[in-house]
C-alpha cells in the first residue's frame, strides 16, 4: 500500500497546479475550453472570488474570459 502524501507535498502539488494556469494564461496561446473549464474550476474550489467593478481590468478580463468561452461553445 502507498503511502500517504504529506502536507508539504500537498502544498507542491497545489502550487505546481496553480503555476502550469498562470503559465498557459500568460503564454498568448489559445487555451481549449477544457483548460478554461479546468482553470475555472481550480479557483472556485479553492474559494477564489473577485468582486468586478464596471470598467475594471477585472471586468475587462471576465468580459474576455466569457467572449472565449461562449466562442469555443459555438464551434464544439
Amino acid at each position: 500500500m502507498a503511502k500517504k502524501a504529506n502536507l508539504g507535498e500537498l502544498h507542491k502539488l497545489h502550487k505546481a497546479i496553480a503555476d502550469y494556469y498562470i503559465e498557459a494564461t500568460n503564454s498568448g496561446e489559445e487555451l481549449s475550453s477544457g483548460t478554461l473549464a479546468a482553470i475555472n474550476t481550480f479557483l472556485k474550489n479553492n474559494n477564489i472570488q473577485v468582486d468586478v467593478i464596471e470598467e475594471s481590468p477585472t471586468q475587462s478580463l471576465t468580459t474576455r474570459l466569457q467572449s472565449l468561452i461562449k466562442e469555443k461553445e459555438e464551434v464544439s
